[in-house]
């Protein structure tokens, strides 16, 4: 922002009566003022420079955090990969194991079925053979009682 001393105590002097020295000074004193209370180019210029400066060391820092953030997900992810495949393996036992227990029952269970179905044969065999004598007996008898009554 300009501001034209000359011009502004050139008014003074013509327009509100001011003698020469007392525009001057007044100017003078005004122009002061405005240069201490406002920013100069150069004084906006060095703002900006630290600006830039203050915004690479954040966006520096900012890439540094998330870099070992990244590295810290990484780590976490691995750790967690691990675990489940530990887990997984030991599910992967405990299964197997089940599986080789119920294989085992099971094979148990149709042994004794087998032997159950074995003997329950044997069983009915024995009585077939004893109800075929009986009939074999009570056959016989009739035919030598149907021999005799005919003879």
């Amino acid at each position: 922002m300009g501001f034209d001393t000359l011009r502004a105590a050139h008014r003074l002097r013509d327009e509100a009566g001011f003698d020469e020295t007392q525009a001057t000074v007044l100017v003078l004193t005004f122009a002061e003022g405005f240069a201490e209370r406002f920013p100069t180019k150069g004084d906006l210029q060095g703002v900006d420079t630290s600006i830039r400066i203050e915004l690479k060391r954040v966006e520096t820092s900012i890439r540094g955090d998330m870099e070992q953030l990244q590295a810290a997900i990484r780590g976490d992810m691995e750790k967690m990969e691990t675990s489940i495949r530990g887990d997984m393996e030991k599910m992967e036992t405990s299964i197997r194991g089940d599986m080789e227990k119920m294989e085992t029952s099971i094979r148990g269970d149709m042994e004794k079925i087998e032997t159950s179905v074995r003997t329950g044969l044997r069983d009915l065999e024995n009585r077939m053979t004893i109800r075929m004598g009986g009939i074999m007996v009570v056959g016989i008898g009739v035919l030598l009682s149907l021999q005799r009554f005919l003879s």
